[in-house]
């Protein structure tokens, strides 16, 4: 009876056991933290990339010239993807929409006119859940779609 007394009080394989059930919680916070870390970015740089193109659809061509509006495509492979692309990020999944000539304010005159951009991106990571039978890691793939939307006004 003495015997199993010392080998229950006895301690040595206790911080082993603590450091099985805490490590894996605190690297699933890390990878979470860099996860939402990395969907931040991906949201400011979306939020740039939409007012950049909105800015881009405002000015005209040239200052001595009647404004051209830029079309979409335009705004998309010129000022969109490279933003994205310095950022790292695949510019495929995004898509731009361009609305042009949005009235400001109806009762004015002359009427002023703005432009709208707004992108929108699919962000997928992967995540691993437990499957079952028979248990094993299996992928989750779950996706965010974030939205950015940035106007300009149209100057003469």
């Amino acid at each position: 009876m003495k015997q199993w007394k010392k080998i229950a009080a006895e301690t040595s394989g206790a911080e082993i056991a603590e450091a099985a059930f805490v490590l894996p919680i605190l690297f699933a916070v890390l990878f979470a933290i860099v996860w939402f870390g990395r969907a931040f970015n991906i949201y400011a740089t979306l939020n740039r990339a939409a007012r950049e193109g909105a800015q881009a659809a405002a000015v005209s061509s040239c200052a001595t010239c009647i404004p051209t509006i830029r079309n979409q495509a335009y705004i998309q492979t010129s000022v969109v993807n490279p933003i994205l692309s310095a950022s790292h990020i695949d510019p495929a999944p995004a898509t731009v929409i361009l609305t042009t000539n949005v009235l400001m304010n109806p009762g004015a005159t002359p009427p002023e006119t703005k432009m709208s951009v707004s992108v929108s991106y699919t962000y997928g990571f992967q995540l691993y859940g437990i499957g079952c039978c028979p248990l094993h890691l299996a992928p989750l793939k779950p996706q965010i779609t974030m939205n950015a939307t940035a106007q300009a006004r149209q100057e003469d």
